[in-house]
């Protein structure tokens, strides 16, 4: 029994020893490299540009690569499209991978091929950029797929669109031009990991923000319906309007209103975590179903309108409600938490 005891005394030692040594080579080889991980990466690039040799009108905007941020930039003093995109190299600075852009019928398209192959004993930490400058007045479909980065829209004008897509595995994700976005049809903001943020959006469409891991911002957005989807983090919509449903849904994390939000309906719903109307800021629709499972249902700001204007429906199982259901107005509230208060208050 002793012998026992003495080995593990010796491999717990000199597993101690083992990480204490790990610990100090990350510091030090980090410390060389400034702590700059993006150095850390056995992936390189070259900067490569492309200009259109013509005016012609882009109709759309197609974006497919791996590893990249994408920022597209509508500037007032662009005559044409101009790409700056990078291009994987190896040690010798001989290109391993093709990038290939085609503009053809009011159509720009740029996409990046790998071969497999290359990726099997690589890996990439730096922050590659694909930079797509477009003239202020251009109003073409976006489609932006890329597997890890960040997409952002900028413009200091409003910048218009017939529908705009943007995905990324892991990244943020972010249409907020300086002027507004306006999009004639749907909009859909989509990330595996990371955030997504809409400011100044206006749809005459649909807008889907669908995300797993991180948060979803809205702002200043209207459309003719809107659809946040979250599974761990905070959702928070400020000054949106909703011609039809608005509908939030939620699994783990915060649902927050601030401002004014408006819409027909409103469906607001979260596993754990709170739904709450900021202060100072007024929820109003036609139809409410706030739902929240292991949280409280809270209206620090305003309900629109007077009590008298709903039909209660509230549920507090494990809490308590500030209200009774009942009443006989045209709008309808439903409110239902398992073990958490409600608290509602109202305009008038």
């Amino acid at each position: 029994m002793k012998k026992g005891r003495t080995w593990t005394k010796v491999f717990i030692i000199f597993g101690i020893v083992l990480l204490v040594a790990a610990v100090a080579l990350f510091v030090c080889g980090m410390s060389i490299a400034d702590w700059d991980f993006g150095k850390l990466s056995t992936v390189r690039y070259k900067q490569k540009e492309y200009t259109l040799d013509t005016e012609e009108e882009i109709e759309s905007l197609t974006v497919r690569y791996s590893d990249a941020k994408v920022e597209i930039v509508y500037a007032a003093d662009a005559q044409t499209a101009h790409i700056s995109y990078p291009v994987r190299i190896d040690a010798a600075d001989n290109e391993i991978a093709e990038v290939v852009i085609l503009a053809e019928d009011g159509a720009l398209s740029i996409e990046e091929k790998l071969d497999g192959r290359s990726d099997w004993f690589n890996w990439d930490l730096s922050s590659p950029a694909v930079t797509v400058t477009l003239p202020a007045d251009t109003a073409c479909a976006l489609d932006i797929r890329i597997n890890n980065g960040t997409v952002v829209l900028t413009g200091e004008r409003a910048v218009a669109a017939p529908s705009v897509s943007l995905y990324t595995d892991n990244g943020t994700l972010c249409a907020a031009p300086a002027g507004g976005l306006t999009v004639t049809g749907d909009a859909t903001l989509t990330t595996q990991n990371g955030t997504i943020k809409a400011d100044g959006l206006a749809a005459g469409g649909t807008v889907t923000l669908d995300n797993k891991n991180g948060t979803i911002s809205a702002s200043n957005v209207s459309a003719a319906a809107l659809s946040a989807d979250l599974e761990n983090g905070n959702i928070t919509l400020e000054n949106v309007r909703i011609d039809g449903a608005l509908t939030v849904e939620n699994s783990n994390g915060n649902i927050s209103m601030r401002g004014s939000v408006k819409a027909q309906s409103f469906t607001a719903d979260t596993e754990l975590g709170t739904i709450a109307v900021e202060t100072g800021g007024v929820l109003d629709a036609e139809t409410l179903q706030l739902s929240s499972n292991l949280g409280d249902i809270t209206v620090r700001g305003a309900l629109a309108g007077s009590q008298a204007d709903y039909t209660l429906f509230l549920t507090a199982n494990m809490g308590s409600s500030n209200l009774p259901s009942g009443g006989s107005g045209a709008r309808r509230l439903t409110a239902a938490t398992e073990l958490g208060n409600i608290t509602l208050r109202f305009e008038n």
